[in-house]
């Protein structure tokens, strides 16, 4: 079934084998950047968001959602190789979370 953005319909959240009663969500950030108080409500943030979308509150229950920390061996943002520490620089710097590049 193709799941149509940024709705999910019926049937498009689902495991690997296709069984829509439970549901695993995964989230990457830089290494550091979440210390336990800030992973706890990331984690029920991300666990409520799956069920609205499922339209199924009891969801909740059956999700599982995983924190992981990517070392700093640099990454893409944007089409651009950054590093933890330049991410956590730009972060400082701008006021919001980081957007589209504009421009070419």
């Amino acid at each position: 079934m193709a799941c149509p953005a940024p709705r999910a319909a019926p049937g498009c959240l689902a495991n690997t084998d296709g069984d829509s009663t439970r549901v695993r969500v995964q989230v990457l950030t830089n290494a550091g950047a979440l210390d336990r108080d800030k992973q706890l409500p990331v984690v029920s943030q991300l666990t409520a968001i799956v069920a609205a979308a499922a339209g199924d509150p009891s969801l909740a229950g059956r999700t599982r959602a995983l924190s992981t920390e990517a070392p700093d061996v640099g990454c893409g943002l944007a089409g651009h190789a950054t590093t933890n520490a330049e991410l956590a620089q730009g972060r400082r710097r701008d006021s919001g979370p980081p957007g589209p590049r504009t421009g070419n």
